[in-house]
């Protein structure tokens, strides 16, 4: 049998580049059989049939274990997509009549290769989150509004934007939610059979954005230091980084009775609009963590903490100053940072403690220091950007990537920043008219 390398040697960048993408759509096509057949599975072998179901009979007690066993693939995987088979698949009323599935929208877009299956899941199962105040009518907007702005976006994105929605949807729940996650707080130490320690550590996200708050900026501040020219070399990877700054903070508190020393200052951000700010409700978001907390539970930690509470649609500091300075002020750093979420290329994970900011048209060529000309990258993409020929343009405070030629020749851009759900307020204002 012929190897299914043979003969890629000879084909050309783009003809490589042609061919993953016709994989991924036939990929997207298999999934959507696969996705039926495992909502079928599913509902054969639901809970209320007992022994009868098929899971059961095949000696199985849960169908993902079933599926699993029978496609060689991930319990995980299966569960996946038992769960948006059956929130896509038709129902039937007690007369026998047809009903419709649970999540229409999804399915279309499943069936139309538009939406992976990973995508899917994480919408469902965010919607399927949203609490008893949140009607059907509402959640069907929102799926279809989700759906349709989802396509080309990461699932990490995904996943995001439909907890922006759901909050939106459901923004009584977020108070309660806040206490259910408090209760479920724990650290567990144990000894593993070769005598290290290991921590787990379950926090809820005020706590958690606290905690890596503080770790990233020792992180920050020893990366920036192995930067320098004179600099010692740091040939550490990121979890031994994040181990010794730990190490640094419990040796800090173990020695020094007074706050301070020779910790870095780090900056806590807390996302809020103006009108959750006054009223007290609606929802917040940490920087770095991904849950959204109640307004309640920020101004709470407000009173508790040093942080900056940066408030959207809200007077603040002037932060566009020209060619007043070179370098970007704090200010304007955690505005990029509100803005671009972190490194601002599409897919990067670089937290915003890890990027710099960097100058879109160059200081010594006549830029300005100001938000428009202002971008937030890691130091791989920085090179890139810098050494490859890429260009970068803000259009209605979104950055976007426009390759060289050599990486494709219609230099078409490519978004980056932050993902945000504009459409959301406006899905909320249709579904309660």
């Amino acid at each position: 049998m012929e190897s299914p390398a043979a003969g890629l040697d000879s084909l050309t960048d783009d003809a490589v580049l042609s061919s993953i993408t016709a994989i991924g759509d036939e990929q997207r096509a298999l999934d959507a059989r696969r996705v039926t057949l495992a909502g079928e599975l599913a509902y054969r072998s639901r809970e209320s049939l007992g022994s009868e179901g098929m899971a059961r009979r095949a000696g199985h007690s849960r169908v993902g274990s079933f599926l699993a066993e029978l496609w060689g693939i991930t319990t995980g995987e299966a569960i996946r997509l038992c769960d948006v088979g059956l929130a896509t698949r038709c129902g039937s009323a007690l007369d026998g009549a047809p009903l419709p599935p649970r999540y229409p929208s999804v399915g279309s877009a499943i069936a139309a290769r538009a939406l992976g299956v990973d995508a899917a899941a994480v919408i469902v199962r965010e919607l399927e989150s949203a609490g008893r105040g949140c009607s059907n009518e509402s959640r069907l907007v929102a799926e279809k509004a989700l759906v349709d702005h989802c396509g080309n976006f990461t699932v990490r994105e995904v996943q995001s934007l439909a907890r922006q929605v759901r909050d939106r949807l459901d923004q009584d729940g977020t108070e309660p939610r806040d206490e259910l996650r408090r209760s479920r707080r724990a650290l567990k130490i144990f000894t593993t059979p070769d005598g290290m320690v290991k921590l787990d550590w379950i926090m809820p996200p005020e706590i958690g954005g606290l905690v890596k708050a503080g770790i990233d900026a020792i992180v920050s501040d020893q990366l920036r230091q192995a930067r320098e020219p004179d600099g010692m070399p740091d040939d550490r990877i990121l979890p031994q980084l994040r181990s010794d700054a730990a190490e640094q903070v419990f040796r800090h508190a173990a020695t020094c009775s007074s706050p301070g020393g020779d910790l870095p200052a780090f900056t806590l951000v807390v996302r809020m609009t103006l009108d959750s700010l006054l009223s007290n409700t609606g929802v917040a978001e940490i920087d770095g963590v991904g849950a959204s907390i109640s307004a309640a539970t920020a101004r709470r930690l407000a009173a508790e903490s040093e942080f900056i509470p940066l408030v959207l649609d809200g007077a603040g500091e002037v932060l566009d100053l020209g060619r007043a300075k070179r370098l970007f002020t704090r200010a304007q750093k955690i505005a990029l940072a509100e803005r671009d979420g972190g490194c601002a290329v599409g897919g990067c994970s670089c937290p915003p403690s890890y990027a710099e900011a960097h100058h879109i048209s160059w200081w010594n060529h006549g830029g300005e220091s100001n938000l428009d000309n202002g971008v937030l990258l890691c130091s791989f993409h920085h090179h890139r950007v810098h050494d490859d020929g890429w260009e970068i343009e803000v259009r209605q405070g979104i950055p976007y990537f426009i390759p060289p030629p050599w990486v494709d020749p219609a230099r078409r851009a490519r978004r980056g920043g932050r993902v945000r759900w504009a459409e959301a307020d406006e899905a909320e204002d249709r579904s309660c008219s």
